[in-house]
């Protein structure tokens, strides 16, 4: 073709595709580096916005990029945004907002914590404004301004051209409702250039007699599709993220904090026994290392008979238990993409020896495990190239390399963005790899990654992706 190079497209099975491409037309706050440029940012959209409405953020921006190195303070957002309620997302568990938001959301001074969930407040005891996890933000996004079923088909129309020109042929949607299903039944087909695998969410604030109805009434079970859409199982989220993993020690930043286990060894076990026995995939969301031994605990104890399941993200595996997650016959989806921007909170909040353990990829690999590459996009960039250049060099956003010794190879990378995600998504046989009998997705590059130095990558020019006359997604590519 010309001279290009010619390889398998790349398959993301770790990507919240919809809430990705409905994030574009929230207000951008990566441009800001320091509390200011960002308050001024929110009060450009608050000038042109009704009083009384909603401000709503993208969640893809971090504050170790500010100059601050912390988020804004809902006293701050107050000075800009005094009558209109702001919801200020950052990655998938925390979001900041303002007093008029916590004043809708029924948070007062005196609110309690929810279980699973903290009202976060400063050293004097006054909210600040951040809610970390999500039983503490429900109340604050059961308010907000949904987009209509037309516009989240047209966002995703959105996404597939994007992704697409990125060299994203494929992707696994983590959690989702039965609305947001439909829009993908309604989207995929017409488009057919995006293969998609999606996944229920499991609401945990269910009682357990109440899930296990939900569970027992789902009619497909795992694998139920089409080539280009599929069920792929259920997502079930374990504890935290960096702000609220659950580990053995206690957090770097805090003495008296371990994280937040979302659900009990009993609650999983019992999830996991009854989608296995219907033929469900299963798969858990787990950072701290306190957590993915109760999840490998549960799914021992559960007796799982079927293969598939997965640990998403897999942060923090305690000494035996790669060895242990392979015994079970699980699978593991890594994104490097979540250390590279956010290993300025794990060294505050982790401390660096955590940090530097975060994601070993290389160990994953070698183990003989099944590995899948993704990006968590929208919590992250969903540039797949700048996840594979992490991988091989364990750079980062703003904390400089972290584990060096985690480094895989180029090739290794690849071949977990390419047959590693077709196998976690079930399509071994049919996606992954250029070969007779297989699916032809396929990408052209001008210039071959594999001969590529880590400063050849960094080095090259801002590209810039435009949709529908919007500059979504520009960086180094």
């Amino acid at each position: 073709l010309a001279g290009q190079i010619v390889m398998p497209g790349l398959i993301d099975c770790h990507n919240h595709f919809l809430r990705t491409s409905l994030s574009w037309e929230r207000l951008q706050l990566d441009p800001a580096k320091s509390i200011e440029e960002l308050l001024a940012l929110i009060g450009e959209r608050v000038a042109v916005t009704k009083p009384g409405d909603w401000i709503l953020c993208s969640s893809r921006w971090h504050e170790t990029n500010l100059g601050e190195g912390r988020l804004p303070t809902a006293k701050e957002i107050d000075q800009v945004a005094p009558n209109n309620p702001v919801y200020l997302p950052r990655g998938g568990h925390v979001v900041v907002t303002n007093t008029r938001g916590l004043e809708l959301a029924g948070i007062r001074p005196n609110s309690a914590d929810p279980e699973g969930g903290q009202y976060v407040r400063d050293q004097s005891g006054e909210l600040n404004g951040m809610l970390l996890e999500r039983p503490a933000f429900t109340g604050l996004t059961r308010l907000l301004p949904q987009a209509t079923v037309e516009e989240q088909k047209a966002a995703l129309r959105l996404g597939i051209k994007a992704h697409n020109q990125r060299g994203i042929t494929a992707i696994r949607d983590p959690g989702l409702t039965a609305e947001e299903m439909r829009v993908y039944q309604a989207v995929i087909p017409e488009q057919h250039a995006m293969r998609t695998s999606l996944l229920w969410r499991v609401n945990l604030g269910m009682t357990a007699d109440q899930r296990e109805e939900w569970v027992a009434g789902l009619a497909p079970v795992s694998g139920f599709g089409t080539g280009w859409i599929d069920i792929w199982g259920l997502k079930i989220t374990m504890d935290g993220g960096v702000e609220g993993g659950y580990f053995n020690q206690p957090y770097a930043n805090n003495p008296e904090f371990r994280g937040i286990p979302l659900a009990s060894g009993d609650d999983l076990s019992r999830i996991a026994g009854q989608a296995d026995g219907l033929g469900w995939r299963v798969a858990v969301h787990v950072v701290g290392d306190a957590a993915m031994s109760m999840v490998l605990d549960s799914f021992d104890v559960a007796g799982l008979k079927n293969g598939g399941h997965t640990l998403e993200h897999a942060f923090s595996p305690a000494k035996g238990e790669i060895e242990r997650t392979k015994s079970l016959g699980l699978a593991v989806t890594l994104q490097h993409s979540l250390v590279y921007g956010l290993g300025g909170n794990m060294v505050t909040y982790w401390g660096p020896e955590r940090a530097a353990a975060c994601t070993p990829s290389k160990e994953w690999i070698e183990s003989g495990i099944l590995v899948g590459a993704g990006t968590d996009s929208n919590v992250t960039e969903f540039d797949p190239w700048l996840n594979l250049y992490g991988f091989m060099t364990r750079d980062t956003e703003n904390a400089g390399i972290l584990g060096p010794e985690h480094r895989i190879s180029i090739q290794d990378a690849l071949a977990a963005y390419t047959t590693g995600s077709a196998g976690i998504l079930g399509q071994e046989t049919s996606l992954g790899s250029l070969e007779l009998g297989k699916n032809a997705d396929f990408i052209c590059l001008a210039k071959d990654p594999l001969t590529c130095s880590a400063d050849q990558i960094r080095a090259m020019e801002v590209q810039r992706t435009v949709v529908g006359g919007k500059t979504v997604y520009e960086r180094s590519a």
